[in-house]
């Protein structure tokens, strides 16, 4: 049985993977170091506590007063909702990447599927977006090595 590819267009930064970041706070051996992620952090129900996990429990903790969560998935939700962003997955369960983004526009097509671009709605500016991306990079405490917001289209399998 085969995956399902999709191809996603979303607005935001291609935060790289695991084992190649895209943002400037790397370590000696290319592994992001950065003072809320510990790459040994393990998760008692699940094993490894992955990048993502690590990214949503520190934006999570810096919200004021946040609702009760126990888990990494409600700490994420509310962290999304809070902050208005989300992060979409790249590539594939193997070799997964991480695009940080604004949900309010996401468009995705799976095999033989087209997605007409409307330019005047890609090239429109968005300065709430870009004030929602900026203070999560902000509190995280990275620098993407993209240069500047962008259009990305990304693949993912699943």
């Amino acid at each position: 049985m085969g995956m399902n590819v999709d191809a996603t267009l979303a607005y935001g930064y291609d935060l790289g993977t695991d084992e190649d970041p895209k943002f400037a706070e790397k370590g000696e051996y290319g592994q992001p170091e950065l003072p809320w992620f510990d790459s040994e952090a393990e998760d008692d129900d699940e094993g490894e506590k992955g990048f993502v996990e690590q990214m949503f429990n520190h934006l999570y903790a810096q919200i004021d007063n946040p609702p009760p969560a126990e888990y990494d998935f409600q700490r994420q939700k509310i962290a999304e909702e809070h902050y208005g962003i989300g992060v979409q997955h790249s590539g594939s369960h193997e070799y997964t990447g991480y695009i940080l983004t604004v949900p309010d526009i996401q468009e995705s097509v799976d095999w033989s599927d087209t997605l007409a671009l409307d330019p005047a709605v890609i090239s429109e500016p968005r300065p709430e977006w870009d004030a929602r991306l900026a203070t999560v990079i902000r509190i995280l405490g990275i620098t993407p090595t993209q240069d500047g917001l962008k259009w990305l289209v990304f693949p993912s399998y699943g």
